[in-house]
């Protein structure tokens, strides 16, 4: 158990990594939706629309495994009730196909999204960018943290006319996750245009504990 004594003979500090990265990896919702008075006719506009959508994008080297299907709906569209007791009658019939699509080179998000919009997609949102693998940064920051907390603790030694010790203790803080990339919500029936990855900052914080060595 520390005592008091114990406790005046230790310098305590924070350190502080950053590491700046740029984006390796998009995301982006692609699909179809389609409206029709008969239900067969919008479930085959939406499969023919939907199969051209996914050609064209996989001919720009998208594969298989980086498409996930998020959403099939199918809704009637039914007319108002004058009356609680009127009966339902249905008018038409939405149908609706998106994929989750993840892009492995940052810069064919645009041609991808262009592709995808020219095939027939009329439903393209939250074009997002992230880091695939944080790990190499991560540790980066850490070891700048660690560096940033000895100098500190080195400064305050110093400034107090002591001299310091060996390291006691050191425990890592949570790691401050980059946030989402930019999101975009794309007007249908126009690509979006130069498409900026801009970057991120992983923040990695220590606390360490530093012996004040005697005179």
């Amino acid at each position: 158990m520390s005592t008091q004594h114990d406790r005046s003979n230790v310098i305590a500090v924070t350190g502080v990594g950053r590491v700046v990265v740029r984006p390796d990896t998009a995301f982006v919702n692609l699909g179809v939706e389609a409206r029709a008075p008969v239900l067969a006719d919008a479930t085959a506009d939406v499969s023919r629309r939907m199969a051209e959508v996914l050609a064209r994008i996989k001919a720009l080297g998208v594969g298989d495994r980086d498409m996930t299907t998020i959403q099939y709906a199918v809704d009637p569209i039914v007319a108002p009730r004058p009356k609680e007791q009127d009966p339902t009658r249905i008018l038409a019939y939405r149908v609706a196909n998106v994929v989750r699509v993840r892009i492995r080179d940052v810069t064919a998000a645009g041609p991808v999204v262009d592709a995808a919009v020219g095939a027939g997609a009329n439903v393209v949102s939250s074009l997002q960018f992230t880091v695939d693998d944080r790990s190499p940064a991560e540790s980066e920051a850490r070891t700048l943290a660690v560096k940033s907390a000895e100098a500190k603790a080195r400064e305050i030694a110093a400034a107090g006319g002591v001299t310091l010790g060996g390291l006691l203790s050191v425990t890592e803080g949570p790691i401050a996750q980059p946030l989402p990339g930019p999101r975009a919500m794309m007007a249908v029936g126009a690509g979006p245009g130069p498409v900026e990855a801009g970057q991120f900052e992983i923040v990695v914080t220590v606390e360490a504990r530093y012996r004040i060595a005697p005179r």
